[in-house]
């Protein structure tokens, strides 16, 4: 079996493995921050915000193969997968925008 670059499925496949990978980063990265050197709860908050965001992007890679005209002309049709992928990214832009409130509150 050769590995071909030219196969959508398997380009989507190591898109969404590469946005988990880096959601797992920032995980591990924000419990680093918070436990080791000082209990930073918005550095925690920032991370767990992040890799919300990259889990957000590795649940529909295909949306990195397509124009943003087909991105947009497709918006109205809301399956429950893209209604979830919403949930998290505003979940995700949360809490980036808390973590950013409490730093603004802590200084």
């Amino acid at each position: 079996m050769v590995f071909s670059w030219g196969n959508l499925a398997t380009k989507q496949l190591i898109v969404g493995m590469v946005c988990h990978s880096i959601a797992l980063a920032f995980l591990a990265y924000g419990v680093y921050a918070f436990y080791l050197p000082a209990l930073a709860v918005p550095e925690l908050t920032r991370c767990v915000g992040a890799a919300v965001l990259f889990v957000g992007m590795g649940l529909t890679p295909q949306l990195f193969f397509m124009s943003v005209s087909q991105i947009v002309s497709q918006a109205k049709d809301t399956p429950e997968k893209s209604t979830l992928q919403t949930y998290v990214f505003n979940l995700g832009m949360f809490l980036l925008i808390c973590s950013l409130l409490m730093e603004w509150l802590y200084d």
